[in-house]
């Protein structure tokens, strides 16, 4: 048998990444509450590291867990897994929003950089994440609105 006649290497698809993100929600929801109980201390008042760390945590956790949940009814596209991707992003956008005039105080040696730093991290953590889980599930967004459009029979 020569080179030309050999039988094609079947290759198995790449992993869905996908899968994982509600998991590594789970892990970047926990880091988003460590700056309220360690790290460098700033001077914040304990309801403002609330607001800014611990309720957009939960947010994201219940968004990972919700979509977690949803995981055993199929792997098709689904509109859950994408808003639970949306709310991450705006918990992560929260947190980016209330950590700018921290960094600003920092900038301006108003606030210790290794604090802001620390508090800061977790911010960018979550918004990474959910931007990364909305842009993976855009997909299922645009399959959702096909089938929508096929089910009710709707032409351009």
């Amino acid at each position: 048998m020569s080179d030309q006649e050999a039988a094609p290497v079947e290759v198995a698809p790449p992993p869905d990444v996908r899968r994982w993100l509600p998991v590594v929600g789970l892990f970047v929801a926990f880091w988003a509450t460590l700056p309220q109980y360690s790290g460098p201390a700033l001077n914040t008042e304990a309801s403002k590291e609330v607001a800014d760390h611990i309720i957009p945590a939960v947010l994201v956790a219940a968004a990972c867990l919700a979509a977690l949940a949803l995981k055993h009814r199929g792997e098709g596209p689904g509109l859950t897994r994408f808003f639970a991707g949306m709310v991450v992003l705006l918990a992560g956008f929260w947190m980016l929003a209330t950590h700018l005039p921290l960094v600003v105080q920092a900038f301006g040696d108003d606030a210790p950089w290794p604090g802001t730093i620390y508090h800061a991290s977790s911010a960018l953590a979550v918004f990474g994440l959910g931007l990364l889980w909305t842009v993976f599930h855009w997909s299922d967004l645009a399959a959702m609105e096909a089938l929508e459009k096929a089910r009710t029979g709707e032409t351009k």
